[in-house]
């Protein structure tokens, strides 16, 4: 008996020169992929089918909820099953090597390798949601400083529990003056696409090191920082009546549903509704 062969649906997107692609598969056979390489690390995330991969000489299963990690330049291929009896999702990443390495020498402070992770599979939790903020903020345009801040995340979390020759993370030391910087610039110019290289040179920090400190003395990332003056300022145009449209751009955001999404996420309601309700108080 022939079966139907499964469809495929992929979305594709770029952020800060990293590949990220999301698959959806239907019930049916699936065509297998011959052995190949890539110049980035690929990562992988299956949301709800276990896979298998043929890497570094042997089969590795992936069980479903873990990320699978493919070295730059090592030959591998899909070894699973050729038949989906149910749908499948997944989603990836390819991350050129220079990533990793600046990361890992940020984290140490001193040059470093491209850093190698001898498991071609991880469970863990809190890497797989960071891995999903990055895929997140990617997908809808995020402002850079959000972007940045996901990436730096992931990859801090995935360097320092997961490679080799872990690096030791020094505690978080007190730079009052340094974060007092990075926030006098943000509440001058929170309407500005600035990037955490930015920021952090602005402190005199690394982007490791600024990121920790930040997070530490005020209690929110920069980039949460930065969404919160942006909308407690959007929230006051709204109430003197300024159109939506008006204030989005005020506001340093894309368009109306860029800023929208932001608003209903701080506020937890729409601009719109947030508007009746301040006409209704005044």
């Amino acid at each position: 008996m022939r079966h139907e062969a499964a469809k495929v649906s992929v979305q594709v997107w770029e952020s800060n020169g990293i590949l990220l692609e999301q698959y959806a598969y239907t019930p049916g056979t699936v065509e297998p992929l011959p052995k190949h390489a890539h110049a980035e690390y690929q990562l992988g995330l299956s949301y709800d089918c276990p896979g298998e991969y043929t890497y570094r000489g042997a089969r590795h299963g992936i069980p479903k909820g873990s990320l699978s990690i493919i070295h730059s330049g090592e030959v591998h291929a899909p070894s699973d099953r050729t038949s989906l009896p149910t749908p499948a999702h997944f989603a990836m990443a390819h991350l050129d090597p220079r990533w990793l390495q600046i990361v890992a020498a940020e984290i140490v402070e001193k040059s470093a390798d491209a850093p190698f992770f001898p498991a071609p599979c991880i469970t863990d939790p809190e890497l797989n949601r960071l891995f999903l903020v990055l895929q997140s903020v990617s997908d809808r345009s995020a402002f850079q400083l959000e972007q940045d801040t996901a990436l730096w995340d992931f990859l801090t979390h995935l360097i320092a529990n997961h490679a080799l020759n872990q690096p030791i993370v020094q505690p978080v030391k007190p730079c009052h003056a340094a974060v007092k910087q990075a926030r006098d610039y943000l509440h001058a110019h929170f309407t500005k696409d600035i990037s955490l290289q930015e920021l952090a040179e602005i402190a005199a920090l690394s982007r490791f090191h600024f990121s920790r400190v930040f997070r530490k003395e005020v209690g929110l990332s920069p980039s949460a920082y930065q969404a919160q003056l942006r909308i407690g300022q959007a929230k006051k145009l709204l109430a003197q009546g300024l159109p939506i449209a008006t204030v989005a751009t005020m506001t340093g955001f894309y368009d109306q549903s860029h800023f929208g999404w932001h608003f209903k996420r701080q506020v937890g309601t729409t601009p719109g509704n947030y508007v009746g309700v301040a006409a209704i108080s005044s």
